[in-house]
């Protein structure tokens, strides 16, 4: 008995032959190619095909957007949100001016002390770049956009800061050198001024904030319902990506005036926030032959998936690492003023103003806990920590750049 697969073999085989025999008598003319007059070729028209043929669907296309394109190149003057006006460290009940701080930790007066302020620190007049291409589709506009702004830093310091005092009271801070103080918790719980407990800088202290932000999106508009000069109004939609990345260093160091080895005393944190999500808006134009403005409004409803870390190396401890990820509802809120000159069909000059808010980021500033915990014998411990605190983000700035369409 023949196994399955070799008889279907078989037949498939007999199949094949008996049909050729069959075409053979069919056309008997066929049987043999030296009795037949080699095919002329015509070599001229068996050339293979251009690589770009216009008539194609694809290139014909890329052909009509590469027409109906145009690039827009900005510089960005922008002004970023940066800190509150409040003092570093933990609130204390009853400040007295000048604040004289005793130190918990030696159990003596450390004199005269300022806390620092966030009032010195400030991410305005930061420069980027945006770039955007249009394209013009069948029954809608296409805007594809990118914008990033250079990594912004301030900070505050303080130097030399037991200078001029008189021998024997080189810790003692003065009206005219006093010590940089950073006010603590005690055991979770705001603490009067004169009992509180304090982190104290008699040498140097420096507090640095850095911070960036890009973005991209991509947006249909749709066609004008008149075309030509006018005021016409589009309806969009699109989908955005946002990007806040910002980071916070404090250094203190402490020597006894000068007298001891330094013990310094670190902390800080960074914050990440993507926001991602869909965008509706509307633009409204005022367009002439010479001159164009208008005004976009939108809304993206993004989710912000953030990632915040925390360091604490207080005193000269071992630093202490501590990262917390979530995502949250972030609507961001955008409305861009735009003003172009045409120099000519192909050339603009352009100039805008453009105010962004978002809902809701974290900032490695408002995510430090200054809590301290109270020593059995006496003294106290640190306790930097991070409790993860959401806030509203704003910023606003002119631009100015060329348009050149093609």
């Amino acid at each position: 008995m023949l196994r399955p697969n070799l008889f279907r073999s078989i037949s498939f085989l007999f199949v094949i032959a008996t049909g050729v025999t069959a075409a053979q008598g069919i056309f008997p003319q066929m049987q043999s190619a030296q009795n037949c007059q080699a095919p002329i070729v015509d070599y001229y028209q068996g050339q293979r095909g251009a690589i770009w043929d216009s008539e194609q669907p694809i290139e014909q296309f890329v052909s009509n957007v590469a027409q109906r394109s145009w690039m827009r190149f900005d510089y960005l003057h922008w002004h970023l949100e940066g800190p509150p006006n409040e003092a570093l460290g933990a609130p204390v009940l009853n400040a007295p001016t000048p604040l004289v701080v005793f130190d918990n930790q030696t159990g003596t007066t450390a004199g005269e002390g300022v806390i620092p302020s966030f009032a010195d620190i400030s991410l305005h007049n930061t420069p980027g770049v945006r770039g955007t291409w249009g394209i013009d589709l069948e029954g809608s506009d296409l805007e594809l956009e990118f914008f990033g702004t250079e990594q912004k830093s301030d900070f505050l310091q303080f130097t030399n800061i037991a200078a001029g005092r008189t021998a024997g009271a080189e810790t003692v801070g003065t009206t005219a050198s006093p010590n940089v103080v950073i006010p603590l918790l005690t055991n979770g719980v705001p603490a009067d001024a004169s009992a509180a407990n304090y982190l104290i800088f008699d040498s140097s202290f420096q507090s640095t904030l850095r911070s960036q932000i890009w973005g991209a999106e991509a947006t249909l508009l749709s066609e004008p319902y008149v075309d030509g000069p006018g005021i016409h109004m589009q309806w969009l939609g699109g989908f955005r990506f946002v990007q806040l990345e910002e980071q916070f260093d404090n250094v203190g160091v402490s020597n006894g005036g000068g007298l001891l080895v330094d013990t310094v005393t670190t902390w800080g944190g960074s914050t990440l926030n993507s926001m991602y999500g869909p965008e509706v808006g509307f633009r409204l134009s005022a367009t002439h032959r010479w001159f164009t403005f208008s005004a976009t409004p939108r809304v993206a409803f993004t989710l912000n998936d953030y990632n915040a870390t925390n360091r604490a190396a207080p005193l000269g401890a071992t630093q202490v690492v501590s990262t917390v990820g979530d995502v949250e509802f972030t609507p961001i809120v955008q409305v861009s003023f735009t003003g172009e000159i045409h120099l000519s069909e192909q050339f603009s000059i352009f100039g805008g103003y453009d105010f962004m808010w978002i809902y809701r980021v974290t900032h490695p500033y408002d995510n430090v806990a200054y809590d301290s915990t109270t020593g059995i014998v006496g003294g106290f411990t640190p306790n930097i920590n991070q409790i993860v605190d959401l806030e509203s983000f704003a910023l606003r700035g002119l631009s100015i750049g060329c348009v050149f369409r093609y």
